[in-house]
Parts: C-alpha cells; structure tokens; sequence
C-alpha cells in the first residue's frame, strides 16, 4: 500500500524564508529536507570548491601525508588496494591518477570478487610481498582486515588504511571501543575519535580528501588536482551516499568537468553508450556506472582501470565496447535470477516473513545485490539473496533494506551464524553454511520488531500545486536544487481533480504511460514509466472507460525538450 503526506515542517520553512538568497520555492524544498541552518543552506544552493574542508581535520591524515611523501623521497615502490565495485574503481583512479602527478613507482591491485571476495585477500598480499613493495594505500576498503593487514606489516609493508564502512566496535558497559587495524594510518571519517564536520563521503571521497591534502602539502596542480573529481563524482552517486555537503560539491564539480571532459575514456564510454544528452546524476547512477560495475561482477574492475588509464584511442574504445557488453550481459542474467527468485519466493510464502531471505541455485554471486535490490522494491521488505560460492556447502549473498530496518545492526547480533559478514544499515554482504540457512532466516525474522506500516510505501509530498499553475520556468527553477539523489530526493508536488483527456501506452514495449491532464481548461502532458500496473489500476478503475475520469496525482514538473522546442511536461510519480 502506498500513503501519501504533505510535508509539515513549518518552523523550517519561516527560517529559511529569512534567507534573502534563496526563493519561497526554495526554501520550501530545503526545510522539507531540514536544510535550515544558514550556512548549510549556503553551501548547498552554491556549492563551491573553496566550501571543502580542511582534509587535515581527518584524523590520521598528516601522518599518512609524511608517509607518503618519505616513501617517495625514498624512491619506494606503492601500491594502492582497491575494490571491484564502482565506488572502489573510483576511489583506485582517485588515488593512482592523483599520484602520478608526483611519482611513477604507482601500481594497484583490486580482489576478484568471486575468488577473492572483498577486501584485502591473501593472494594481493603475497603478490605485493613478491614485488617487494614499501607502502600499501588501501581505498574503500581496510576498515576491518585486522589479520590482513597484521601480514603486511609483518612482512616490512607500510599501510595507510583509507575507507568509509563501518568501524567495528566494543561495549563494555558505558563504554564503546573501536577497533581499528594496526596501520601505520587509518583515515576514516566514521572513525569514533573523528572531529570531521562530514562523515558520509564514499570511498572516492576519502580518497579524494588524502589527495588534496597531498597537493596541499606538495603545492600540486589545482586543475589537475580538482580534475579528480570526475571519478568522484561517479564513487558518490554510485555507492548512494548522502549528496548534500562535500558529497553535492564533488557531484556538482565532477559532473561540469565530465561535460567538458578530456579524459578520452569517460567520452568513450558515454559514446558507447549512445548518450547524447548532458550527462547528469542520473547517467552517472544507471549508465556509466553499471558499465564500470559489470566489469568486477562478470570479468575483473581491473578492465575498468585499464580503459581509464589507457591512451590509445582505439584501445580506448574496444574497452569501451567491452564494458557496455557486460553490462547488457549483466542486464540478462539479472533477469533470469530475477525470474528464478520471484518463482521461489511465491511457492515457499516467503513474501509472508518480515525479511524474505532466498537461496537461489545456480546464479552469478555477483548479482545477488542487485536481485535483493528488485526483491525489495517489489516487497518493500528487507531482502537476503543468496546463491552457491565457490566454497563447498558455502552460499554467498547480499542483503538490501528498508528505512525502517538496519540490516547491518540487526544481523551482527547473530553474526556468530555466519562465515563472514560486513556492511551498511541499508546493504549488507555475507557467506553462510547451506544447511544453517534455515536457522538463519528464523532467527533474524523471530526477533523481528517491524510492524505492518514499516511495509506500507511512503511519498512524501512538499507541496500541493494546481497543474494550471505551473509554468516552464517553475521547472527550470528546480535545476538549482540538482543533482538530486539521497537526502536530496526530487521535489515532489500533487494535485487533485484532474481530468484525462487522453491517454495511451507508447514505446517499444508499450509500458510507458502518456496522458494529458486538464485543469481548470488548462491541458497539461503527463508521461509515467514502467507504467502497465498503472494503466491496468485505471481501467479496473474506470471499467475500460479512462478518458473524462478525473484522478490524483504526485509528479516532478520536468522539461521535455525536443527539436529545440522546450515544454512543460508532468513525470508521474504515483496517481490514484
């Protein structure tokens, strides 16, 4: 069921309304999102470079500098220790092109995620002891590799821990402990000693602050320097963090440097993939990225540092080619787990427990994330898929949640089930034995404490405004609050009573909903995608008798541009 509420935040919205800077719509939106304190406000209606923070405020961060800066000066060999997802291909790129600036002995090495699994493996261990290197820097990962990064230091290897997970932690009574690797450094701003003003960055981002601390010591090139953020822009849209803060100042710089990009490869990639528009938050999240993402989940991310690096063109491209074919590989096997998942979740009832938790035989490991993530936006449940590892008797899977629910706090209280586990209040990943998965899902759903409304979907509505009021100006005035993305959703706005003056099912597949609305004499075009359930819903409705019906409707005031022609168009979010 899906409820529908208006905003009530009007304390917030007579402060912001002292704001001068900002418009009545505005400052609407911003206490909406208890966006109220001046300088907040500030900052995100005019995000700057000169608003980042002081990357020396990062706990750890000026001895990770001089360590940094003595092993080249030494002429000794780094090595950076990356991940296989997007946010951990950004954050290798953040580091190695950043270091190239000053220094040539720079290589990396990412864990094949089926192999390997996450985070530093024994095998990235033994290759960087052979290739006798000085100083590992690990990105988006390292927080929790206790034992692993005990061996590197064992075997004469500095280590500067950078990542952005969760700090693992202990109680004992009153007090709470945290427990950090034995690195030579560890930057994290989730660390609980922290007195960093920002604590939600991703992976590049971490990545990005030992740069700019780096460029700040060595008095590095800023356009060069500023020209990382085209990487982190796609680490902190992609890992889903919060984009307000740092994280709306890399997007919004990130996504103006990809518009003008010289990085051959970026082109390339969005070539490929036929965009032809501006490349905004939304390409980043489910165009680029999932091409970079295919390459560790179906082959090795190593394929997408390759093409970053690469200058050949040609080479370049034939990259390129390769990463949208995974994708679109990608895209079928998630189909076909996706098929095979909603088949066992409906014959064993499933869809009855509080956390639907799946064994799936014989699918690719590497997308039991993104099933858990479909599970749940079908459900609106906190969902568990797991499928065979490489492991006898060993499943590997992913977990996606729900406002409601902190899947990392909840499953670390049994952890003690599970061969490994790691993760965030809204994603988690883990192994477990096959014949305790039973137990597992009993246990985790018996101490289950979510209600009946925790499944109900929830739109939040900023404001009811009638369509006949709605100009092309009032959606070009949105663009100011973009990128949109968590903590920073799209405005949405509803109206009631409108009349259909027409409607039909149009594209490709007919699943895309294009109707004109009526009000007040005021004819208004209205698209909704994805939209069969929809189209099915009114004519049930109606009894097959749509048009002249009048409806409610939630929608974002969108801009369809076509042939240089701008007008006013309605993206449906939800009618009823």
């Amino acid at each position: 069921m899906t409820k529908w509420y208006i905003y009530n935040k009007k304390n917030n919205y007579l402060s912001n309304l002292k704001n001068k800077n900002i418009t009545k719509l505005e400052a609407l939106i911003l206490a909406n999102r208890d966006i109220v304190e001046p300088k907040v406000v500030e900052s995100f209606i005019n995000p700057s470079l000169d608003k980042l923070h002081d990357p020396f405020l990062l706990k750890g961060m000026k001895e990770a500098i001089d360590l940094i800066i003595e092993t080249m000066e030494n002429g000794e060999s780094i090595r950076i220790f990356g991940d296989y997802d997007q946010d951990g291909i950004s954050s290798t790129m953040t580091l190695l092109d950043g270091l190239l600036y000053f220094y040539d002995d720079i290589s990396y090495d990412i864990p094949d995620r089926v192999i390997d699994g996450y985070g530093i493996s024994d095998r990235m261990i033994e290759r960087a002891i052979e290739a006798k290197v000085s100083l590992v820097i690990t990105c988006d990962n390292g927080i929790t590799a206790i034992d692993e990064v005990k061996k590197l230091k064992e075997n004469g290897i500095k280590v500067i821990v950078t990542d952005h997970h969760q700090v693992s932690k202990e109680s004992n009574g009153e007090w709470v402990k945290q427990i950090l690797p034995d690195a030579d450094c560890v930057i994290n701003p989730k660390r609980l000693d922290n007195t960093y003003p920002f604590d939600d960055l991703c992976g590049a981002g971490v990545s990005f602050k030992l740069m700019q601390a780096l460029y700040q010591r060595l008095e590095g090139d800023k356009n060069y320097l500023y020209g990382l953020l085209e990487y982190v822009a796609m680490g902190t849209v992609c890992d889903v963090v919060s984009l307000t803060d740092e994280n709306r100042i890399f997007v919004k710089e990130g996504l103006s440097r990809i518009n003008n990009t010289e990085k051959l490869a970026i082109k390339a990639l969005v070539e490929e993939n036929s965009w032809n528009k501006e490349v905004n938050a939304y390409t980043l999240g489910f165009v680029i990225g999932p091409c970079m993402n295919a390459t560790g989940r179906l082959s090795t991310a190593k394929l997408a540092i390759d093409m970053l690096m690469e200058e050949d063109i040609d080479k370049i491209y034939s990259y390129a080619k390769k990463l949208v074919s995974l994708n679109n590989e990608r895209k079928d096997l998630t189909n076909i787990g996706l098929e095979k998942t909603i088949e066992i979740i409906k014959d064993k009832k499933y869809y009855n427990d509080d956390i639907i938790i799946v064994d799936v035989d014989n699918i690719e490991e590497s997308i039991c994330g993104i099933i858990a993530g479909r599970i749940k936006e079908k459900f609106n449940k906190p969902t568990i898929i797991m499928t065979n590892s490489n492991k006898e008797g060993i499943l590997k899977g992913s977990g996606r949640s729900i406002e409601a629910y902190d899947i990392y706090t909840e499953i670390f209280e049994i952890k003690d089930m599970l061969e490994s586990f790691g993760g965030h209040p809204m994603a988690c990943g883990l192994s477990i034995k096959k014949d305790r998965v039973d137990e597992f899902r009993k246990r985790l759903n018996d101490k289950s404490k979510l209600t009946k409304d925790d499944f109900d979907t929830i739109i939040n509505i900023d404001a009811q405004i009638p369509i006949n009021k709605l100009s092309l100006e009032f959606a070009e005035s949105l663009n100011r609050l973009e990128p949109f993305g968590k903590d920073n959703p799209k405005a949405k706005f509803a109206d009631k009573n409108l009349i259909i003056k027409s409607i039909n099912m149009i594209g490709k597949n007919k699943n895309t909903l294009k109707m004109t609305l009526n009000k007040n004499g005021r004819d208004i075009d209205a698209i909704k995608f994805n939209a069969i359930k929809d189209y099915n819903y009114l004519s049930d409705k109606f009894n097959s008798k749509i048009v002249g019906e009048e409806i409610d409707a939630i929608f974002y005031p969108d801009i369809n541009e076509f042939r240089g022609q701008k007008n006013l168009q309605l993206k449906l979010i939800d009618i009823r």
